[in-house]
């Protein structure tokens, strides 16, 4: 996909993230049907075995589990040399983490009543959906190059996708979120990817050249 053809896609998405957002606020009545349609399907699975697993998956989705990740990912890279690289997969996780924070304080949407774990802060749109999204575009953008065929390509980003799904599905289930929360977040997560990352290489040049020459 060319470079302009990203950015249209990116924004597309980030334009449907902003209608969502819109209606957030405003509480339209089509969202709260959604929301209340999705919960009510939530609470007909709720079972001790799910919820344990479902609290599993939630952490490893957590921001700061992801974070941590990513940290650890950057330092790899680092250690490797690849310096510049380990600078954008660690500011590619935190630049998003940033946006979506100053969001969330715009909406300032409640969280669902009830939770099964307790959470804090604001609803919209799911800091677990958003990090988890980003940090599987980041394994893939890293890993795909290197997977020569094509069925294993395949079966990496349906796994990849799976685990978004299960990460989104998790904070529902557990009245964390709405579903219109977790849809929100991988909106702003694969609009902000499409339009910032086809400018990878030029953002990595302007880093070699404002980086002391010792650490390059």
């Amino acid at each position: 996909m060319k470079t302009k053809q990203k950015n249209l896609c990116g924004v597309i998405l980030l334009a449907l993230f902003a209608a969502l957002a819109v209606s957030v606020k405003i509480q339209s009545g089509w969202l709260q049907s959604f929301d209340s349609g999705m919960r009510t399907l939530a609470t007909k699975s709720i079972s001790p075995l799910n919820t344990a697993g479902f609290k599993v998956i939630a952490f490893f989705g957590s921001p700061a589990t992801v974070i941590g990740m990513t940290v650890l990912l950057s330092i790899w890279l680092w250690y490797r040399r690849d310096i510049t690289e380990a600078l954008w997969v660690l500011g590619l996780q935190l630049g998003d983490s940033v946006i979506a924070e100053i969001i969330k304080m715009l909406v300032a949407r409640q969280r669902p009543v009830h939770q099964l774990v307790p959470d804090t802060g604001f609803s919209f749109p799911s800091g677990h959906a958003l990090c988890t999204s980003l940090m599987v575009f980041t394994l893939l953008m890293l890993l795909l190059p290197k997977i020569k065929d094509q069925e294993t390509q395949l079966v990496a980003v349906m796994a990849g996708a799976l685990w978004i799904i299960l990460v989104a599905v998790a904070r529902v289930y557990l009245r964390d979120h709405f579903a219109s929360d977790v849809t929100g977040s991988v909106l702003l997560a694969a609009g902000y990817w499409l339009i910032v990352t086809p400018y990878a290489v030029q953002i990595k040049g302007c880093m070699r050249r404002v980086l002391p020459e010792r650490i390059r």
